[in-house]
């Protein structure tokens, strides 16, 4: 015992050699033997090799197998840049590393699934002890000297990462010691040892129950740190988390991270369609006949995969022929509108629902098909999912369809969409109803219908209160002064130029509208304005020549009108026949 209180004096400097052996004891366990776990310990702890794509050797750490379906805990440190990682038992047997099944850069952890191994060691786990040690057994690996095997002091014991141990002990640092086991007195390993320099006066280490419990989780494939590692990473084992891995992937930019999330997800998820659709999808977006083939495949075993989901499988596989039979540029055998369309009368023969008829309302948008796509879009007004705006849509489509009486119906059309918006007429939902108004006054306005149009916006401006958008004085201005309600025009014009003083348009607005009304005075200053600003522009040189002229000042006029019928205005061409 004696030898072994030497060599624990030697790593305590600190504490100098006054202490007594009671004293020291403390800190012990009861029996200073290696653990009975020791040799089994020994042989699960591996080395962990990492190469580059050209088959260098990159790194090499240590590392240990903690459960016989090999998990492999290590430093995160080792794997970021590699191309291929191995495991390396002691007689120099190597062994695949699969992928990344949870990984910290912060406590430099990860956990590893590699190869399958026949008859492996793993080290025994303390999985389920919180108690705080008073020492910790720190084993010798290899052919190392048996300094290594020896029981450490435990000089504190704080929480980390929730309720977890982080361990400060009693020994020189060594980078050799990174990533080594602990055992207690059981034989269990209660720790793992975190990167040390030589410098360093303390050890410290990690609860393994943290390592283990290391798992991607949904929103892993957009964290930095595992987006560095270039292995494989495994999915949350949780399918509905998985999903949302796999959404998160869909739009990115990264093909190669996508594809590597799709694999994974079809990998351990055999029988879900989801993995089978967003490969087809993947496939698609590479737009080529060979890549379409491969989505074909993927929509067959989506199909296989459907169980009670097959009307959403059609609907999907719809959707993505869609894309395609969209493309002008890269067409692919059968995959039409048509096709689409059987595809989602597949999908309503199974289950009605009435998202599917809407989806076969707007291919028949895109085929022009304005009568067809009215139809379905009347039959989604009428279902639950009934809208405000799917009846602002059906207006869309009448007014497409452009036929006898269709100017009124889509108007009608647009009722039903503030009727709907409007619930017991209460302030909210009147406010609610403002946006489909201010569309049924547009409409009006594109058909000539002025006055209602003005009395829509009148409405519009009285359910939302204040405007501050000069656009909106704009358009309520141009539809009084063509229906020659030319006092509101002007102070809607004047309204605009207050909002935006810079914008020439109003301007010439503004003075066309003075113009209109024989206020031939108020015009000229601003015509001056933007004649300096614009001296080619047509129509500022046919109004400001027609002001001089009607303001007595026949040469000077003319001589605009001139410079504007020299500019193909036939306008300025005709009243200079008459006043020249």
């Amino acid at each position: 015992m004696n030898s072994i209180f030497k060599r624990i004096l030697s790593y305590l400097p600190s504490l100098g050699r006054g202490l007594g052996v009671g004293l020291l004891l403390l800190a012990l366990p009861i029996s200073a033997q290696s653990p009975k776990s020791l040799k089994q310990v020994k042989k699960a702890v591996y080395t962990l090799q990492t190469y580059d794509a050209e088959g260098n050797v990159l790194s090499t750490g240590n590392g240990f197998f903690a459960n016989e379906a090999g998990d492999f805990i290590t430093s995160y440190a080792l794997l970021p840049n590699c191309a291929k990682a191995v495991v390396v038992d002691s007689k120099g047997k190597t062994h695949d590393v699969v992928k990344v099944l949870g990984a910290n850069e912060t406590y430099d952890i990860v956990r590893l699934q590699t190869v399958p191994i026949k008859k492996l060691a793993s080290t025994p786990i303390d999985t389920t002890s919180t108690m705080e040690h008073t020492s910790l057994f720190l084993p010798a690996i290899g052919k190392e000297k048996k300094v290594y095997d020896t029981w450490i002091p435990v000089l504190s014991t704080e929480q980390a990462a929730g309720n977890y141990n982080y361990y400060t002990l009693h020994h020189a640092g060594s980078p050799t010691l990174s990533h080594r086991p602990l055992l207690d007195a059981t034989g269990n390993v209660v720790a793992i040892v975190q990167p040390s320099v030589e410098t360093d006066t303390v050890l410290y280490a990690l609860d393994i129950r943290y390592a283990l419990d290391l798992a991607v989780k949904a929103l892993s494939v957009n964290d930095r740190s595992y987006r560095a590692l270039p292995l494989r990473k495994a999915l949350p084992r949780d399918i509905d988390q998985a999903l949302v891995s796999l959404f998160l992937v869909s739009d990115q930019d990264d093909a190669a991270l996508r594809s590597e999330v799709i694999d994974e997800f079809i990998l351990s998820f055999p029988d879900s369609h989801e993995g089978y659709l967003s490969r087809a999808s993947h496939h698609i977006a590479l737009k080529s006949d060979s890549a379409y083939a491969l989505a074909e495949a993927d929509h067959a075993m989506a199909l296989e995969h459907a169980a009670d989901k097959a009307d959403e499988v059609h609907f999907q596989i719809a959707k993505q022929m869609l894309s395609v039979a969209l493309d002008t540029l890269q067409q692919y055998k059968d995959w039409n509108c048509e096709r689409v369309l059987a595809e989602i009368d597949k999908a309503r023969a199974i289950n009605p629902l009435p998202i599917y008829t809407q989806q076969q309302g707007d291919i028949y948008i895109t085929l022009k098909d304005y009568t067809s796509a009215y139809e379905k879009y009347m039959e989604v007004n009428r279902s639950d999912i009934g809208s405000p705006d799917t009846w602002l849509r059906t207006a869309y489509i009448i007014e497409q369809r452009a036929g006898e009486g269709d100017v009124e119906l889509a108007i009608a059309l647009l009722d039903s969409a503030v009727n709907k918006a409007t619930i017991n007429s209460q302030p909210s939902t009147l406010n609610q109803a403002s946006p489909y108004v201010l569309e049924r006054a547009l409409l009006k306005a594109r058909h000539g219908l002025h006055r209602p149009a003005v009395a829509d916006y009148n409405l519009y401006e009285e359910l939302v209160g204040t405007i501050n958008t000069d656009r909106f004085y704009y358009l309520r201005e141009q539809s009084e002064a063509a229906g020659r309600m030319f006092q509101q025009a002007l102070d809607d014009i004047d309204r605009a130029i207050a909002l935006a003083p810079r914008q020439p348009v109003y301007l010439l607005e503004k003075a066309s509208l003075n113009v209109r009304v024989a206020r031939y005075a108020e015009a000229l200053p601003i015509l001056e304005v933007l004649i300096n600003a614009f001296p080619n522009d047509v129509d500022c040189n046919r109004l400001l020549g027609f002001c001089h002229i009607q303001l007595g000042n026949n040469s000077i006029g003319c001589s605009y009108l001139e410079k504007a019928a020299a500019m193909g205005d036939t306008s300025a061409k005709n009243l200079l026949d008459r006043y020249k």
